[in-house]
């Protein structure tokens, strides 16, 4: 399977209908669950009230065996960021979308999250923006929102960073799986229209866009988990430049 899941028939189709992208199981298998294998770096395994609780300490995390699709088997790990970054370091810089080109300035939109707050183009100049797009049924979008997340965190007293989540669901099915996997972007739902206008039709897809609304990253798929990293950093050089 390839790394990125691609959507662009589907896109086409729906947008021309009008219609979304239509769930076909309950919103809450797509979180880790009694069912889902979970073992140790060596292969043992856990039972489930041992790794939810390690889990609910926010100092583990689940990496999937199976990046492209629904994995049903994850090792558990223990946070370590200095490890991770140089780790990621050492890898090749993640694939770049078909459909943005760095240097190019973003042109935004208007848009409403999910909580009804308005985002307008216009407050957007001078901010530095990190977008993501992608959708409920796509596994890689699921499994970098962790990370995506650490990322909300580390930068939630800088008014500076602003980070925004597209996706294709109904807002109904967005509102949802809020409940069950949080994302902590700026969720922005049913947004048929804005994968459209920019030509997205792979997701996840990830950009970080400059106080001039520049693009200066953007990747495509889940990338070894790496994403999260580059956007960090790329974050980091924009900051300094500035």
């Amino acid at each position: 399977m390839k790394q990125t899941l691609l959507i662009a028939a589907l896109l086409f189709i729906t947008y021309l209908s009008s219609a979304q992208i239509e769930i076909t199981k309950p919103i809450e298998e797509f979180a880790a669950n009694k069912n889902t294998i979970v073992t140790n770096e060596k292969g043992v395994k856990y039972a489930y009230a041992d790794w939810a609780k390690l889990m609910a300490t926010g100092n583990y995390k689940l990496n999937p065996l199976i990046h492209d699709s629904d994995s049903t088997s994850f090792i558990l790990v223990r946070r370590n960021e200095k490890a991770e970054d140089a780790k990621f370091a050492k890898l090749p810089k993640p694939v770049e979308t078909k459909f943005f080109k760095t240097g190019a300035v973003f042109r935004f939109k208007d848009m409403i999250d999910m909580s009804g707050e308005q985002i307008t183009a216009e407050s957007l100049k001078g901010k530095i923006v990190v977008l993501n797009f992608w959708f409920i049924a796509c596994p890689p979008c699921r499994y970098e929102m962790p990370e995506l997340n650490t990322l909300v965190e580390n930068y939630k007293k800088n008014k500076d960073v602003i980070f925004i989540a597209i996706s294709l669901d109904k807002l109904a099915d967005v509102k949802k799986f809020l409940t069950v996997i949080p994302f902590k972007f700026h969720v922005v739902g049913q947004s048929m229209p804005l994968f459209y206008l920019y030509g997205v039709d792979e997701c996840p897809a990830s950009l970080v866009i400059d106080r001039t609304g520049i693009i200066k990253f953007h990747s495509q798929g889940y990338g070894d988990g790496a994403t999260p990293y580059w956007i960090k950093k790329t974050i980091a050089e924009i900051q300094t430049q500035n």
